[in-house]
């Protein structure tokens, strides 16, 4: 059950919310071998972000939580592929992208841990 939680300095054109959605959504899907059924993706538009004490005019943060034992060369995939995205849709250079990665053991859904 992956979450991707995106938080942006800018703000999205309505097509420009809808592509980061599913393209977010394919990467889990293709990058961590998740099923397209359990990707929950949240993006956060016009954030208030700071780093190194000044405020990002660009800039982007990303945390991934999911199940199961991560792969660093997955998760370096999965940041390649999201600083790719928004470099080329928002104008966002790579060095102002920044991704975590949490590794969940439990979740819980429909009234039950998984």
């Amino acid at each position: 059950m992956p979450m991707i939680q995106v938080k942006l300095t800018v703000p999205l054109t309505k097509e420009q919310d809808l592509n980061l959605h599913r393209e977010l959504t394919q990467a889990v899907v293709e990058i961590f071998h998740k099923p397209i059924d359990y990707v929950m993706v949240h993006v956060e538009q016009e954030a208030d972000l700071w780093m190194a004490g000044e405020k990002l005019a660009k800039g982007a943060y990303v945390s991934a939580s999911l199940m199961g034992e991560l792969q660093n060369e997955d998760c370096d995939a999965f940041t390649a592929k999201v600083c790719t995205l928004f470099q080329q849709e928002l104008g966002i250079a790579g060095p102002q992208v920044y991704t975590t990665f949490q590794t969940i053991n439990q979740w819980g859904w429909d009234g039950k841990i998984l």
